[in-house]
């Protein structure tokens, strides 16, 4: 009996962790050419590149021609380490990667008995495009706390990317913001239905007006990317923007936040409609909460990772209000 459940759950968690590697698709790689002191290539060299914040290490090895190229890598902070036979130790300060991004890092070796460490500049990230001509605008998780969201409702973020334009912009701070409403961005002048929404690499459009159809909060995002122009062939189904939002996920520290918004219609000013009556309408009463948090941390260290959120909504509106009902005959 004992056998048997270990094996369902065995099962569970393979059918899990199966579904999460097929939903990864938005990820990021590093290449570059190593090369020896006076410029030749050096071949057989080994690159690891280490996760700062998991310590998960992806190692591969140059080719005869001194290139490397290291893929499907998850966003984040990341190191890089070069070794090769005869040469010392080179390794890179800390620099970040971006969604869908392929950064260029080349190396040049010293001779050995030096410790030789490479600057990557913070400042100076993200790394510059070479690989192709997408045009796009990543907001990281810094970014994502910095900006006041009324409605929580992480499409707001897409305002601040060039080329997006709202109408409406005043719906993000409405009850239909908490939701899923129908508040998008027009992005370089195309129609609101024509962008995607990607999660994970999952696209989480609803079917009827391909509008968002899931709202995650913005304290479990990562990054979000909004792909504006000249977007890859993977981000088909696309006119408008490609809008793509990756989760936070679980490292070797523990972290977490918790949250509480309120609105509240005693806080507001009344409307100028309501003061220029011949009877001055009051301020209709509601309050608007939104409340939640997140955990992260590790279950194995440098193995094994989990991270959690929730994020709740209320809205409660009251006043005075018309009503037309049937004549008693």
């Amino acid at each position: 009996m004992l056998r048997r459940i270990g094996i369902f759950i065995l099962s569970l968690v393979f059918v899990a962790l199966s579904s999460r590697v097929l939903a990864q698709t938005i990820t990021s790689s590093v290449n570059g050419t190593v090369t020896d002191p006076g410029g030749a290539v050096v071949a057989g060299a080994t690159i690891t590149v280490t996760n700062v914040d998991t310590n998960v290490s992806t190692s591969a090895q140059t080719n005869s021609d001194g290139v490397y190229n290291i893929r499907f890598l998850q966003v984040g902070r990341y190191t890089l380490a070069v070794d090769a036979p005869g040469f010392a130790r080179q390794i890179s300060k800390p620099f970040t990667l971006e969604a869908g991004q392929n950064a260029k890092l080349d190396s040049q070796l010293s001779i050995q008995g030096n410790l030789s460490s490479v600057n990557v500049n913070s400042e100076l990230l993200p790394l510059i495009n070479t690989e192709n001509a997408q045009l796009a605008t990543t907001l990281d998780k810094t970014a994502i706390d910095a900006v006041p969201m009324i409605g929580r409702n992480f499409v707001q973020l897409t305002l601040f990317t060039p080329g997006s334009v709202s109408t409406t912009p005043a719906g993000f701070a409405g009850n239909a913001a908490i939701g899923v409403g129908s508040q998008q961005v027009s992005v370089n002048g195309n129609r609101e239905q024509s962008n995607n929404y990607l999660l994970d690499g999952i696209e989480i459009n609803e079917t009827l007006n391909n509008g968002v159809g899931y709202n995650p909060s913005p304290d479990s995002l990562d990054q979000v990317q909004v792909v504006s122009a000249n977007a890859q062939a993977e981000y088909g189904n696309v006119n408008g923007g490609a809008v793509i939002a990756l989760t936070r996920s679980g490292t070797n520290r523990w972290h977490g936040s918790a949250f509480y918004f309120l609105s509240d219609g005693v806080l507001d000013a009344n409307t100028w409609a309501n003061k220029n009556n011949p009877t001055i309408t009051p301020r209709q009463p509601y309050t608007q909460p939104i409340f939640g948090g997140t955990l992260g941390g590790p279950i194995l260290k440098d193995k094994l990772f989990f991270f959690i959120d929730y994020e709740g909504g209320r809205y409660h509106q009251g006043g005075v209000a018309t009503a037309t009902v049937a004549p008693p005959r």
